[in-house]
């Protein structure tokens, strides 16, 4: 299209009459007022082009001479020798850019980055890229940093293709496996529908395993069916044309932890009930682990074969736990099923498949995958191997990849089937090959550009100080937890309660409710009888949530775990005080170095010496150390009278005042070691096999 010689003028932001010499050169003599040709304005548009790019490189060769010089002004500032000029080529090299191209041969950008870096990524020069910047109003220096947006259109105006670098966990975000972040940038116009993942939680006799082999053995094809679970911990089927991923996970804990990652493992989880006995104690624990999760739960009333099924008692205490059957006007879906005969399968299969309607599940198939491990182990010619669970992209063989502090590349892959597979979309579950040790159940899988990328990924996991770390989580959960109740960010705060009797775990509920302020409140979200474990300290990782142990024991083990998930447990045997505590941490008012210190575990495995006031007793340190003037609770394994199940009850207190190694007295001793120690107490009477917890009271 013509265009006069003021618009070309303002356009190339030089005065009209420069337009008119331009022409001239061309032999062309045209007025101010007067239309230039397509052709003309073009050649006139190049020859500035070219001038302004003459006159960027000078610039730029004045740049390079003035960093050159500021360099040497602060290396003489540290050292007065005399140091050799480099030359600018010498200079420019000091930067190391990596260019990194996908598949379809696109150059990868990242969201932001200077001019220099995207000169180099796309292989232009520098002098160009900043002329383009200009022409779309920008005006730039080397090390100015442009966004993914602006980057791609310069690109695109020199003919280069790119495409946006997937968003990259942290070296602290892969530490912690946290992949809730990461999964809310996606572009919502890349995401499409995917199988909905449902793990199978109850009962441990209730019949979960039998369930999912029924369903495995009707519902995948025949002849394939068989060993799955042997092969990987999870399968797939396809009920309608829709597809449903099954996780053949042991017990609820792994579906937990996966939960207290940051990651949705589950979409929808089938609470299995024997119709015969009703809900049972890891009944009501899996109600709480799903709730916490914020999931559906679909009750499958299983045994329905069997006699004495009474559907109306497991409702009535289904709605006791707030799971208000839907025929009883309710939301939750209870479907009558048998897993040996095989009655009412498919009505369950149908309800999931509509929960899972109801939900439009999505994730984004294009880019760079991220899985989480439900299970890993090692296997005998095949070496470590890992089930894994792809939460978005795409997952392929030949992928270099980072889990935790270790890299490496995808050798094989397998689905449920034991099938070799090319490629693995959001949902998928598979197992795969190419890692040097078993990773842990949750931890996250990221599929890096290249095996270099995903090296120094590796080893920036590895520079965390894993003990700094852990000081660090649970300061910053605690801190932090006060900071959002003290402002009113916060107006609840989670409690898991353990108790060593039903009466005791009652009245202590009763007391945690009644405990709030003007602006929050504590609630209990999980109870139960006994020591506190594993599965309680994951429930209560995924935020807002402390653990109060009652007249309970807190396993070594245990203890070790709430610390990595810098879980807050408090043990207590006067209600008073337990109430005490949860209302300072309601006002903001508590203060780490106001707690006891647990210090270590003692079992004993002889009593040389008792009587009503004090004690000879020699055995084993279990877990962290034992010191001289601490106190001591007396643990005892027996079982709850109401419930006939094996139970830790709290005997009571006493004060350990020397330890010794053989003949030789000691302050302290570490764990793993056999000792003797002496202590003092009121009427306490000592066991074989009793367990003593050292402590320091709160200050």
């Amino acid at each position: 299209m013509p265009i006069s010689v003021y618009e070309l003028a303002k356009q190339l932001e030089i005065a009209p009459e420069a337009v008119q010499l331009h022409a001239m050169d061309l032999d062309f003599e045209i007025g101010e007022d007067e239309m230039l040709s397509d052709e003309i304005a073009a050649e006139i548009r190049h020859i500035e082009q070219g001038d302004e790019v003459k006159q960027v490189e000078h610039e730029i060769e004045e740049e390079l001479e003035r960093e050159i010089v500021e360099k040497q002004q602060e290396r003489t500032a540290g050292n007065k020798k005399s140091i050799r000029k480099k030359t600018k080529t010498e200079e420019q090299e000091e930067e190391v850019i990596e260019v990194i191209t996908s598949d379809d041969g696109s150059i990868i950008l990242p969201d932001t980055m200077t001019v220099r870096q995207l000169a180099a990524k796309i292989s232009k020069p520098v002098p160009i890229v900043l002329v383009k910047l200009k022409q779309n109003g920008i005006i730039a220096n080397l090390a100015q940093e442009v966004d993914y947006e602006t980057a791609a259109i310069i690109a695109s105006e020199l003919g280069a293709k790119v495409k946006k670098e997937a968003v990259e966990l942290t070296g602290e975000q892969l530490f912690r496996a946290d992949l809730s972040e990461l999964l809310k940038d996606e572009d919502v116009s890349d995401l499409v529908p995917r199988p909905a993942i449902i793990s199978i939680m109850g009962h441990v006799d209730h019949g979960k395993t039998s369930l999912l082999d029924y369903i495995r053995k009707t519902k995948v094809a025949e002849g394939e069916a068989g060993g799955i679970t042997q092969r990987i911990g999870a399968y797939q089927i396809e009920i309608s044309g829709e597809k449903m991923t099954f996780l053949d996970t042991p017990g609820h804990e792994a579906f937990t932890v996966m939960r207290a990652r940051g990651a949705r493992a589950t979409d929808i989880a089938i609470l299995v009930v024997a119709a015969n006995e009703g809900l049972k104690p890891q009944s009501i624990e899996a109600i709480n682990h799903a709730r916490e999760a914020n999931i559906p739960i679909v009750v499958a009333l299983n045994k329905m074969d069997i006699e004495g099924a009474n559907i109306d008692q497991v409702k009535g205490q289904l709605a006791e736990q707030d799971l208000n059957p839907e025929d009883w006007g309710g939301d939750t879906p209870c479907i009558p099923v048998s897993a040996k005969t095989g009655k009412g399968i498919d009505t369950l299969l149908e309800t999931l498949k509509l929960v899972a309607e109801m939900q439009e599940l999505k994730a984004n198939p294009k880019r760079s995958a991220i899985c989480t491990v439900i299970e890993s182990q090692m296997l005998p010619g095949v070496g470590t191997t890992a089930t894994v669970l792809v939460n978005t992209g795409t997952l392929r063989p030949g992928d270099a990849f980072v889990i935790y502090d270790q890299h490496g590349k995808i050798r094989t892959m397998k689905n449920f089937e034991g099938k070799q597979i090319k490629s693995a979309p959001p949902s998928t579950p598979v197992q795969i090959t190419g890692m040097s040790v078993p990773p842990n159940v949750g931890d996250l899988v990221q599929v890096m550009e290249s095996e270099r990328v995903a090296r120094r990924k590796a080893e920036e996991v590895a520079s965390i100080s894993h003990e700094d770390e852990l000081t660090k989580r649970k300061k910053f959960s605690l801190a932090t937890m006060k900071a959002k109740l003290a402002e009113g960010k916060m107006q609840q705060l989670k409690v898991v309660v353990k108790a060593d009797s039903q009466g005791t775990l009652e009245a202590v509920k009763n007391e945690i409710d009644k405990t709030r302020t003007d602006e929050s409140f504590a609630k209990v979200i999980h109870s139960g009888i006994g020591e506190v474990t594993e599965s309680d300290v994951m429930l209560a990782s995924a935020g807002d949530t402390v653990i109060i142990g009652f007249h309970v024991a807190v396993p070594g083990q245990t203890k070790k775990i709430a610390e990595k998930e810098g879980v807050e447990i408090f043990e207590f045997d006067v209600i008073y005080h337990l109430t005490e505590k949860i209302n300072d941490i309601l006002l903001g008012k508590m203060d780490e170095a106001e707690t006891e210190i647990i210090w270590g575990t003692f079992k004993i495995k002889k009593i040389f010496a008792s009587n009503k006031k004090m004690a000879v007793l020699g055995g084993d340190v279990l877990s962290g150390k034992i010191k001289k003037t601490t106190r001591f609770r007396l643990f005892r394994e027996g079982k709850d009278p109401e419930t006939e199940e094996k139970n830790i009850h709290n005997i009571g207190e006493g004060k350990v005042t020397s330890v010794q190694i053989g003949q030789k007295e000691t302050n302290e001793i570490n764990e793993g070691t056999e000792c003797g120690m002496k202590v003092e107490h009121n009427g306490l009477s000592f066991f074989e096999n009793d367990t003593l917890e050292l402590f320091s009271p709160k200050k």
